[in-house]
């Protein structure tokens, strides 16, 4: 029989009691394996439910928390297992375990499994012996509960702390359903954008990531609660580790004041379960960079629409005008508004509206605003994308101005003149509008002094014809007399203008008077202007005279007195009286210049008073330039420090003796004025003359041509004052007028003739006077006015044409003794010297007078040449006659 390996089996009793303890073991240690995964899941939902109550737990947190929970089931669970169950599998491995608890016992077990492992032919044991001791320890281990060999298990405490997890798990999900949910959430998917259940929930729309707050201010931060939050009474915020500032709820909100920032920070809030950190990011506030606004006229100004500034605050329109605001920020806007605000006074209120505005990106614009007639106030305000606000609104005021009407000027003239019919005037008319000149020109009135058939002159001229854009413009004019056929009277002139608001009337300027003279009444006026600058002359003379006397008591005075200071301020005081009498003189000097060119052009005044007035003049002149301002200097020299007692003695005694040279100076030339002025006035006497038989004339002239009318109705002779035409009685009452300012006016003439020979003692002015009185004359100027009272016409105007004839005849014979005077003079001259000098002054008052009619011609033809092109560019615009052709055609220079 060969040899066998022979390997004897345990007894089955202890067989089977080892497989039901390893058995025992293995539920246990699976069981308890199961119970650590679940426990690791439920710990690790738990666990981040109860942190997420406290803070927002982090999601790497809430990472490495279910990566622990899933690894009691991944890594703890087959570990268990692998160690309790896969390293249990043998008999020797239970009987190690058994050996734990019971040491003998387990050595026995472990030397039985060793026997069954052990081969016959390897070994002395008897098989016998070897199945002996198996039976032994199987009686041994039968006899013990192996229940007691158990490793400690922690099948209690899995079960317990898994039992006690579900229950929280349970109770949360039964409590707060919503916070479970989002809890496990979370903890499935700790990487995900998840955000925190919270009881207490914060209106994060209003809290944007970063929050922005104006750099470098103090800023206020407002935490809203959600409509679903609950509300503590509470909340804390603080910036970085500062303390902790606490806020109590007002509302649905709590409100946290903050120091200014200048760099990012963060802000912790804590309200409730809640938590959030906010990031804070100060950035300057939004700013205006442009305001403007397109204006919009009214329409009848027929203006383009134009963009003005606003960045003043400050605008000036006109009433009916439209604005459209328009704005640009340094940075993009969420909105924009303007607040309108205009005051009504009648109950000192003010009617406001708000105007939201439209924005697009940095650019925001408003609707149209109208101007009316009161002041407009706008309150402008923005909010950039970062909603801030601008720091303080933008202001503007709009004043609204009225269409004022245009202005007109005459500038360049006197308000009031003097001038020949003959002759020509030159100005400029300037007008100036606020919105526009449609044109402007001029207008002048006439009016008679006295009763004349003719037409007082009327008359209009266009001179600019403007455009709405035209703000202000000038325009020169010759305005000739006899261009316009404008006889000898009182002239009123107007400068007007007109704007384009409708239904408005032109405006005028202040008028100008023109006196638009005879031959005779320039003749009474140059009278009149020479014996004022005789009076002023010797107004100068009387205080020259006061000068010398103080002069002659300062030579009487030592050289060393003079050089004493109080006498050196007299000099000093004297020297200055000096020059301003010099400057007196030299204005009435020009003046008397004025007054010679002036006569220059009557044309009708006689050589020998013109050259008294030239020699006038020249004298004054002199005296102003020369001997005044030597006697000033020598008073000056006088008081000098350098001077000598004997110098300062001669400069004071030179000075006395050029005054007393300048007064004598002076009366020559008073005396000079004085004869001009005489001639005049007798010269006045002729043309007074020949002026009232000229009004005689006229008179009589009027009569017969209102005696000729062809209407019967309107014949006047020998009919009742009551019973003739209202045109006609206007005509008489006129006529009635004029006789008694004639008959006046002779009745002065003789009461002046009587004063003139008292102060001449002339002879044929003697034998005129005589004339006048023996003639009866004022008694036939009242029986003429009486005749005109009661219609009689016809003895009335043959009454005037004698009355003519008899002033003319008196007038001749004053001339005739005048130039009988004058050849007498001129001959008895002393040689031809004199009569050489004469002849060359009167060769020049020619050569002026020549001179005088050319500007006359030139001055008339430009006018008629000006007058031509305003008529055909403008047509006839004046509403009167248009002057007769043969009018217009220039004037040739002869």
């Amino acid at each position: 029989m060969p040899d066998t390996l022979q390997q004897k089996q345990l007894p089955e009793s202890l067989r089977k009691q080892l497989k039901d303890f390893r058995g025992k073991v293995w539920r246990i240690k699976v069981l308890e394996a199961i119970l650590a995964g679940f426990f690791g899941l439920f710990f690790s939902y738990v666990l981040v439910f109860g942190l997420d109550r406290m803070f927002p737990t982090p999601g790497f947190v809430r990472l490495i928390i279910l990566i622990a929970g899933v690894s009691f089931f991944a890594v703890f669970a087959p570990i268990w297992i692998n160690r309790w169950v896969f390293k249990h599998r043998r008999e020797n491995q239970i009987a190690h375990l058994i050996a734990k608890q019971y040491p003998s016992l387990g050595d026995r077990l472990l030397g039985v499994v060793e026997l069954q492992n052990q081969d016959e032919h390897d070994t002395s044991l008897s098989p016998r012996l070897r199945e002996a001791a198996m039976h032994e320890v199987a009686g041994e281990v039968k006899d013990r509960d192996l229940q007691n060999a158990l490793p400690p298990s922690w099948l209690a405490r899995w079960s317990l702390g898994l039992l006690a997890l579900v229950a929280i798990a349970i109770t949360a999900w039964t409590l707060t359903p919503k916070a479970s949910w989002n809890a496990a959430q979370r903890w499935l998917m700790p990487l995900a954008e998840i955000e925190r259940y919270t009881e207490t929930k914060i209106d994060l729309s209003k809290l944007p990531q970063p929050y922005y707050v104006a750099h470098g201010e103090p800023f206020t931060l407002e935490l809203d609660l959600t409509e679903d939050s609950n509300t503590p009474q509470m909340a804390k915020a603080r910036e970085g580790i500062k303390p902790w500032e606490f806020s109590s709820l007002e509302g649905r909100t709590y409100t946290f004041d903050f120091p200014k920032i200048l760099k990012r920070q963060e802000i912790e809030l804590r309200v409730g379960d809640a938590y959030v950190t906010i990031e804070v990011s100060p950035v300057m506030r939004p700013s205006l960079e442009e305001i403007s606004a397109l204006l919009q006229y009214p329409e009848y100004l027929q203006l383009d629409d134009v963009v003005i500034d606003l960045s003043s605050g400050q605008a000036t329109l006109v009433e009916g005008n439209t604005i459209t605001i328009k704005g640009r920020s340094n940075r993009e806007l969420s909105s924009a508004s303007i607040t309108l605000k205009v005051p009504n006074t009648t109950n000192e209120s003010a009617a406001e509206k708000r105007l939201n505005l439209t924005v697009a990106s940095n650019t925001f614009t408003a609707a149209p605003i109208s101007i009316g007639l009161e002041q407009t106030h706008l309150t402008l305000d923005w909010v950039d994308l970062y909603q801030l606000k601008n720091l303080t609104p933008t202001k503007l005021t709009i004043d609204a101005q009225v269409d004022a009407a245009p202005s007109a000027y005459i500038q360049n003239i006197a308000n009031e003149i003097y001038v020949l019919a003959d002759s020509a005037i030159e100005f400029e008319i300037l007008t100036e509008d606020d919105f526009g000149i449609k044109r402007a020109g001029i207008d002048w009135q006439g009016s008679f002094t006295k009763p004349t058939p003719h037409s007082p002159a009327k008359g209009n001229l266009d001179l600019i014809q403007g455009n709405p854009t035209l703000r202000n413009a000038a325009e020169p004019i010759i305005f000739s007399f006899q261009a316009y056929d404008i006889r000898p009277q009182k002239l009123i002139i107007r400068a007007w203008s007109e704007d384009y608001k409708p239904g408005r009337v032109r405006s005028y300027s202040a008028p100008i008077t023109v006196y638009v003279l005879t031959k005779q009444e320039h003749r009474e006026l140059i009278e009149q202007r020479t014996q004022s600058a005789i009076s002023k002359l010797e107004d100068i003379m009387r205080a020259e005279q006061d000068t010398l006397d103080e002069n002659t008591r300062l030579e009487r005075k030592s050289g060393e007195e003079l050089q004493q200071q109080e006498n050196k301020e007299k000099l000093a005081e004297q020297a200055d009286k000096e020059k301003e009498n010099a400057d007196t003189m030299k204005e009435l000097s020009k003046e008397m210049e004025e007054i010679f060119k002036d006569a220059a052009k009557n044309g009708e005044i006689d050589p020998g008073t013109m050259k008294k007035l030239a020699e006038s003049a020249m004298e004054m002149k002199e005296m102003a330039e020369k001997s005044m301002p030597d006697i000033a200097k020598k008073l000056t020299d006088a008081q000098s420090p350098e001077n000598t007692d004997q110098k300062a003695k001669e400069d004071v005694k030179e000075a006395v003796e050029k005054q007393n040279e300048l007064l004598k100076k002076m009366e020559e030339t008073i005396e000079k004025a004085n004869e001009a002025n005489k001639q005049l006035e007798a010269g006045t006497f002729i043309n007074r003359l020949r002026k009232a038989a000229a009004d005689e004339e006229e008179l009589a002239n009027t009569m017969i041509e209102a005696s000729k009318h062809p209407n019967p109705d309107r014949l006047v002779l020998s009919q009742e004052f009551e019973a003739i035409d209202p045109v006609d009685q206007r005509i008489m009452l006129g006529l009635y007028v004029l006789q008694e300012q004639t008959a006046s006016d002779i009745r002065w003439i003789q009461d002046d003739l009587g004063h003139f020979f008292s102060r001449t003692q002339q002879a044929e002015h003697k034998g005129l006077l005589d004339k006048m009185r023996d003639s009866n004359i004022d008694s036939d100027m009242a029986k003429l006015l009486r005749d005109i009272e009661q219609n009689h016409n016809i003895t009335a105007w043959t009454d005037a044409k004698t009355a003519a004839k008899i002033l003319r005849k008196w007038a001749s014979a004053l001339q005739d003794a005048a130039a009988k005077e004058d050849d007498a003079g001129g001959g008895g001259g002393g040689g031809g010297g004199g009569g050489s000098e004469d002849e060359d002054f009167e060769f020049m008052l020619k050569v002026m007078e020549l001179i005088q009619k050319e500007q006359n011609i030139r001055a008339n033809n430009r006018s008629l040449e000006q007058k031509r092109r305003l008529l055909k560019s403008s047509g006839n615009t004046n509403g009167s006659q248009p002057p007769r052709q043969e009018k217009l055609k220039p004037q040739p220079i002869q």
